[in-house]
């Protein structure tokens, strides 16, 4: 599943797949940082619930 989050320094969406943890079919696991397409600034993954794209 993909999702998106807002840079925290520019505002631009980045979009990140899921990997899907065990049997659980809403557990998805992303990376918990990660820079910034546009602005390469450093951001970090928030708690879920997640946007999906």
């Amino acid at each position: 599943m993909e999702f998106v989050f807002d840079c925290g320094w520019c505002g631009g969406d980045n979009y990140f797949v899921g990997k899907q943890v065990g049997f659980w079919v809403d557990k998805w696991e992303i990376p918990s940082e990660w820079d910034c397409r546009f602005c390469e600034g450093l951001n970090y993954t928030p708690d879920p619930p997640w946007t999906e794209a």
